[in-house]
């Protein structure tokens, strides 16, 4: 009777054992098999953010379309992303200011500069258009909304998301710091009018300060185009 009894119980420690290994090897397998998904799936998000900021860079190349009527310029004619990175300091140096104002209301700071960083990426798809580009502005915002959609696809998950829906903040000026930035653009632009006008004495960018009229409601932004406008040369 010991003997059975023995044998029965080395058995059923050979068959616990047996199990116990073969679902140690499936969680291993599974393991593995999740590691395997999980380097496929940051190897595909690497390769989707590069494709994104290679898009995104060809704004260094693309010039802003309104100065290169000015023959006197075009060697000099900023790009969208120069555009860009001084609006984006601005809004930084523009929140700040509000918070130390106590009498405006705290902008959020993070979100000024992340949509003006983003405000103007769809030109590297469509390039700049202007009014004198023969494009209405309904054509304009098609063109713009699908770049906009090709540059979310592109860069996927909820990044490519969070952009697009600055980006759409942005165009329909449906928040306080959207319209911030919507006069910031307007302020650089003015600005860069300025610097040009004081770099080459004989070209008058009069039509610029003429579109922005009335385009400033803050009282920072009152203050600051007043200041540039000081600056700009006597004619």
């Amino acid at each position: 009777m010991r003997s059975t009894r023995t044998s029965r119980f080395s058995s059923e420690r050979r068959h616990n054992t047996t199990k116990s290994s073969s679902v140690s090897e499936n969680a291993k397998m599974t393991s593995k098999s999740q590691r395997g998904d999980g380097e496929e799936e940051r190897t595909s998000q690497t390769k989707n953010t590069i494709d994104f900021l290679s898009i995104c860079g060809k704004l260094k190349q693309t010039k802003r379309t309104g100065w290169t009527k000015y023959k006197e310029i075009t060697s000099r004619v900023e790009s969208v992303a120069d555009h860009s990175f001084r609006i984006a300091l601005m809004a930084f140096v523009f929140g700040l200011q509000q918070e130390e104002d106590k009498e405006e209301k705290v902008l959020d700071v993070q979100k000024l500069v992340t949509m003006a960083l983003v405000h103007d990426i769809a030109e590297s798809i469509v390039g700049d258009i202007t009014p004198h580009c023969g494009i209405s502005k309904e054509e304009k915002n098609t063109l713009e909304v699908e770049a906009m959609e090709k540059l979310k696809e592109t860069l996927g998950d909820v990044a490519g998301e969070t952009i697009e829906t600055l980006w759409l903040e942005y165009e329909n000026g449906s928040s306080r710091e959207a319209r911030v930035v919507k006069e910031l653009d307007k302020l650089e632009m003015l600005l860069q009018a300025s610097e040009y006008e004081n770099e080459y004495k004989d070209v008058d960018l009069t039509e610029f300060y003429s579109s922005c009229d009335g385009s400033f409601k803050t009282e920072n932004g009152k203050r600051w185009v007043e200041e540039i406008l000081r600056r700009r040369p006597v004619r």
